[in-house]
Formats: C-alpha cells, structure tokens, sequence
C-alpha cells in the first residue's frame, strides 16, 4: 500500500508480526544533515533543547524559568523551521544526571528528542540546513552568569539522515492482528 504526498513522495511503513517478533521495513524520504552533540572532551555536557510545534512566547517562557531555578547563563534560542520549530543551546557544564534533570524539567521539550538523548547518553541538534532551512538565532536568554563551555569546545559532530519536510506515513500490517 503506498499514499501519495504533496509533490509525489510516497512513504511506505510495512509492519509483520511473527509470534513475538515484530518486523518492520520503511520506505521514507530521508536528507542527511549534520549534528553537534551535547557531550564533551571531559565527559561533562552542554544544555540542548528541542521544542517542535510550538511558538518562540512558548519557548522563552518554557526556558525562562528553569535558566532561574539552575542559575544558567545565556540560552540561545534558533528557529528551524518558520514560526513553528526551535531549539536552544546553553553553554553550561553539567554532568550526564544533572543534564538529563534540566532538559526533562523544562516543560514542552520533544519527547522523541528527549527519548533518543536518554537512550544513547548525549543529545543531538541539528546545525546545517534542512531541506534549505538553516537554524537562525532568533532570542537570547541573557543573564549575568558567566558560561563554563564555549562553542569551540564542542568536539563530537555527527552526519545522520532525518525524514524530510511533508512526509505522512501510511502504515501496512500483514499477518494476523490480536487485540490483548
């Protein structure tokens, strides 16, 4: 089964399910894009935010809060997507536990942004285009807190394909489907 998208992308997610195995094969638009990680040289990292579906008012009231509670320096604030998509990068040293407590107290953050950092022990955000749209700094938390990291101490970068802009999915199950 394929569903037709836009200017003819067609995405397919094929589902089978075999005792308690579940098999799946994607067909998707994908782009490659390239990515800074939270983590650094000394096994500390740096804050990373990832807000989707959203507005800049929400963003900055959402990180305003905890830049207080944790007495954080500036938080800078890029739009990737017009008006609807952000993320933030706070240079701030922190351990893996204390990171994980700031980015999962602020509210709003992308739970699958958030889930994948969890899972593979540093975060991830995109830093060249997408589909032609670059991250561009829109705001800045400014605070008198002197930063502990710097840009130039970011030293782990990562090339990783994401699905493109306008993509839907239209999923197909073969095989016999149990409800429990």
């Amino acid at each position: 089964m394929t569903e037709k998208i836009n200017a003819g992308v067609i995405v397919m997610i094929f589902k089978l399910r075999i005792g308690h195995w579940r098999f799946t094969f994607t067909i998707a638009p994908v782009t490659d894009v390239i990515g800074v990680n939270s983590k650094l040289p000394n096994g500390n990292h740096i804050l990373m935010w990832d807000f989707d579906n959203t507005t800049l008012n929400y963003v900055i009231g959402a990180l305003q809060p905890i830049q207080n509670i944790y007495a954080l320096p500036n938080i800078y604030i890029l739009e990737t997507k017009t008006q609807k998509n952000y993320i933030a990068y706070c240079f701030f040293q922190c351990s893996w536990r204390r990171c994980i407590e700031i980015i999962a107290t602020t509210k709003g953050v992308d739970k699958n942004f958030f889930k994948y950092g969890v899972y593979r022990e540093r975060f991830t955000l995109r830093v060249s285009p997408k589909c032609g749209r670059k991250p561009k700094l829109t705001y800045v938390l400014k605070t008198y807190i002197p930063e502990t990291a710097y840009i130039t101490d970011l030293k782990s970068w990562v090339k990783y394909e994401t699905l493109t802009d306008n993509y839907k999915s239209r999923r197909v199950q073969l095989g016999e489907h149990k409800k429990t």
